[in-house]
């Protein structure tokens, strides 16, 4: 048995690496543990093709809370970020949507799909960025207990009350309506035109696997609209040098507070004693003391995996059984020799609709026919891609001249059906994306140099991302607040006694905002006389 440390945290993604930068400025001897021979987790960038740097999982930040940033001094140790330019649909109609924030150029573009749709959208945002203010406030604040509760969660009740007190009955209506109503509804209700309900549904649905017509979908559309950045409230960015820099900056900023960080080092399994976490022992056979176990791994992982199912309350081992956790993401990065030129939008120069969030999607209808098809363990015939150029942001992610065309595409099966293997499908599906993605650049497969895919199943075995799961388990009504990932653990505590869990599992859930690390560390320094 090696050195007590004060802490011990299993992980170095990014609230791995939030939650032990907060200790260690707290004073605490930390000890963060990574499996690989990286720290990031999914939250790294790497070179997918000489000479070629991007993000590899995870590839905008809007989420990141200017807390953290500020506390953990993350600007000092090379964090930056740029600014994205607006949002962009290519439809299979040959037409496309490009809203860049200049009102009368947006009005007059959504005036091109529906003559309402405008005045709808101002509406729709204005419920969205109330419901996002107070959603927002809680994403700091440690969820109320259910039950055995004392005056902290009392308090955080009536925080929440006081916050709905602020709407009218016709707004509380509305936010409850996203929480509990198909996103399909709500899109329904609202527009006319499939190109404006297609561009919101790539929000809802973007590392969800979700279908429009499932109660609870619309939450994601609400979950990504409660970022900011640079004050700057719904905004996105790239981070300068790729979504690597995000975490550099996390993992030197705990560095500097006195944190240690050990790569290759994979933990097998928490050391308990009775009930009460006492350390980790490696793969290595090392083991390892500390007074409290911080694990930013999954919940299943963490619980089914590294606790084990025999060592918890058996209804609490039935819930983490029964948490869902499931992906249709598939990522790839493509190098390309020069500009992606758009059907829709011609030129050979970078122009407005490459430095904005692209959606390429033949139609509205091709959601449910993506995921119907990803259900049955099938690769879609017509996917959904997310993209992102972010060479036109920022050149020095490739050589001179050239770009990359970083895309999340969805819904892909995690199982396969018919037995067939991700090793065997993965070139069928880098083909049928390069297909999908040439009806509306023409000039693609031209420009492709080489590429690099993470199916759901690489996404795991990578990652280490159940089920290649990037939220840690779905944002649904049953996964989210004081039920995250189940109310014995949804305020980072667990039911081994000094193991806490600080990832994405935890509230508020997914994305890379930092806030489920700090929570927890925040928890932890509250109950250190107890530890």
């Amino acid at each position: 048995m090696t050195e007590k440390w004060d802490a011990i945290v299993i992980g170095a993604g990014h609230n791995g690496l939030t939650a032990a930068g907060y200790l260690a400025k707290s004073g605490k001897r930390v000890l963060v543990l990574e499996r690989r021979e990286v720290v990031g987790g999914a939250v790294l960038t790497e070179e997918f093709h000489p000479g070629f740097h991007n993000s590899a999982a995870a590839y905008v930040v809007s989420l990141l809370r200017p807390e953290v940033i500020e506390d953990l001094g993350l600007r000092r140790h090379g964090f930056e970020t740029l600014r994205m330019g607006g949002s962009f649909g290519a439809f299979a109609d040959g037409r496309s949507l490009l809203l860049t924030g200049d009102e009368n150029a947006d009005r007059a573009e959504v005036a091109r799909f529906s003559n309402r749709d405008w005045d709808a959208m101002a509406r729709l945002g204005a419920m969205l960025r109330k419901a996002g203010d107070l959603v927002r406030a809680e994403m700091l604040e440690e969820p109320p207990r259910l039950s055995g509760g004392g005056l902290a969660d009392l308090l955080g009740g009536l925080r929440l009350g006081r916050g709905l007190k602020r709407f009218s009955p016709a707004e509380r209506h509305q936010f409850l309506q996203l929480f509990l109503t198909p996103v399909g509804t709500i899109l329904e209700k609202y527009f006319d035109s499939d190109a404006v309900k297609t561009m919101y549904a790539a929000t809802a649905t973007a590392g969800a696997f979700v279908a429009l017509d499932e109660p609870g979908s619309a939450i994601n559309l609400l979950h990504l609209g409660i970022g900011e950045v640079e004050g700057e409230r719904g905004a996105w960015h790239l981070p300068k040098g790729g979504m690597g820099t995000v975490t550099q900056s996390m993992a030197k900023a705990a560095q500097s507070f006195g944190a240690e960080i050990r790569v290759n080092a994979p933990v097998e399994t928490i050391l308990i004693e009775q009930g009460h976490a006492i350390g980790v022992r490696l793969k290595s056979g090392e083991d390892i003391r500390a007074r409290a176990i911080l694990s930013n791994a999954d919940p299943k992982r963490t619980f089914l995996g590294l606790v084990g199912e025999q060592r918890l309350p058996p209804d609490f081992a039935a819930g983490i059984q029964s948490y869902r956790m499931a992906s249709g993401s598939f990522r790839i990065n493509i190098a390309l020799s020069g500009v992606p030129e758009f059907a829709s939008r011609p030129g050979q120069e970078i122009g407005p609709q490459h430095r904005a969030f692209i959606r390429m999607v033949s139609g509205y209808a091709a959601y449910d026919e993506a995921f119907r098809a990803a259900k049955r363990g099938e690769l879609p015939a017509d996917p959904i891609l997310d993209a992102v150029i972010p060479t036109a942001t920022d050149p020095s992610l490739a050589p001179p001249g050239c770009h990359i065309l970083s895309i999340l595409a969805q819904h892909y099966p995690y199982r396969l059906a018919g037995g067939r293997s991700w090793e065997q499908a993965r070139g069928d599906a880098v083909e049928g994306i390069l297909a999908t993605t040439e009806r509306y650049i023409p000039n693609i497969r031209k420009l492709v140099l080489g590429w690099r895919a993470y199916s759901p199943a690489d996404l795991e075995r990578v990652f280490g991302l159940t089920g290649g799961d990037v939220y840690h388990g779905q944002l649904d009504p049953g996964q989210i607040f004081s039920l995250r990932p189940h109310p014995d653990a949804a305020q980072y505590r667990t039911p081994v006694k000094a193991l806490y869990l600080c990832g994405a599992g935890a509230h508020p859930g997914g994305g890379v905002s930092g806030a489920p690390g700090r929570n927890a560390a925040m928890r932890v320094l509250k109950d250190w006389r107890r530890l």
